[in-house]
């Protein structure tokens, strides 16, 4: 079974969709409590960078009047090692909607927040990786712009790629399992790596040019292999001949999600591949 004229359509118009998602507004709103230390000051400074024009960072102090956040507001991140003040800055914000989250060296120094929750959570390191890794995964989960954000502020990126991957390598996964027609799922699980493709780009900062043919024509290769592969292990497992297809499907979408993700993160230029196609265009027109 071959891929639909339809479903390439589809292909198209979800790069479209997530060019949108790419370019969505968003607002992290930052309040520095007098106790914040020069490290977590330098290190929310040095990530919240916008990549864009679509994201706007607001920095705040955080002191004896009441703390607000504006209504675009998306998140809300505070940066203290404890004060008196704090909790009930804290409130305050929580009112006023957006997720907040709290950032210090120890969670000695935020004892009111006792456990995360949908709305609020603290993240406590010393070590700047530590600390960023789980800010960016605090905050993947609680919005619905991760695209956008990941874009903007790379730090977020290999975790929002971790989640496009996972999600993707499970859904070909279900697919491997479910489709028991021969070749039926080659078709499902392709798109599926195509459209992981053109999320992960974005995720990168990598918009929808004619450079990603040469991506989709590296996943139609390997979801060439993979099926050949898929049909040569279950003729060989007999009744159990979708086990490997399922394996297959799951583990292979996973690496291939997974060396995409390292090609966008290495930012490897197509200007030689670019240059090399036009002049054998020229020449043939000559």
């Amino acid at each position: 079974m071959g891929i639909s004229l339809d479903s390439i359509l589809n292909t198209v118009k979800l790069g479209a969709s997530v060019r949108g998602e790419m370019d969505a507004a968003i607002r992290v709103g930052v309040y520095v409590d007098a106790t914040a230390t020069p490290f977590l000051i330098e290190t929310v400074r040095d990530a919240f960078v916008p990549q864009t024009t679509s994201a706007l960072v607001r920095v705040e102090r955080l002191g004896s009047l009441p703390a607000t956040a504006k209504p675009d507001t998306d998140i809300a991140i505070v940066l203290s090692c404890g004060s008196p003040v704090l909790q009930a800055r804290v409130q305050e914000l929580v009112v006023c909607g957006p997720p907040v989250v709290v950032l210090a060296e120890s969670s000695v120094e935020v004892p009111f927040i006792e456990r995360d929750s949908r709305m609020l959570g603290l993240v406590a390191a010393t070590d700047k990786v530590h600390l960023l890794a789980s800010l960016a995964r605090w905050i993947l989960e609680r919005t619905d712009k991760q695209t956008a954000f990941a874009a903007n502020f790379p730090f977020m990126r290999i975790a929002a790629a971790n989640r496009i991957i996972v999600s993707t390598s499970l859904g070909n996964l279900a697919t491997g399992a479910l489709f028991f027609v021969p070749g039926a799922d080659f078709p499902v699980m392709t798109l599926a790596q195509l459209g992981m493709m053109l999320r992960l780009a974005a995720v990168f900062g990598k918009p929808l040019r004619p450079e990603r043919a040469y991506e989709a024509v590296a996943i139609l290769a390997a979801a060439c292999a993979m099926r050949a592969g898929a049909r040569m292990a279950s003729r060989r497992a007999g009744r159990l001949g979708f086990v490997p297809k399922t394996l297959i499907g799951g583990a292979g979408t996973y690496a291939l999600g997974r060396a995409l993700a390292w090609w966008y993160a290495s930012d490897v230029s197509y200007d030689r591949a670019n240059r090399f196609i036009r002049a054998a265009c020229t020449r043939r027109h000559a």
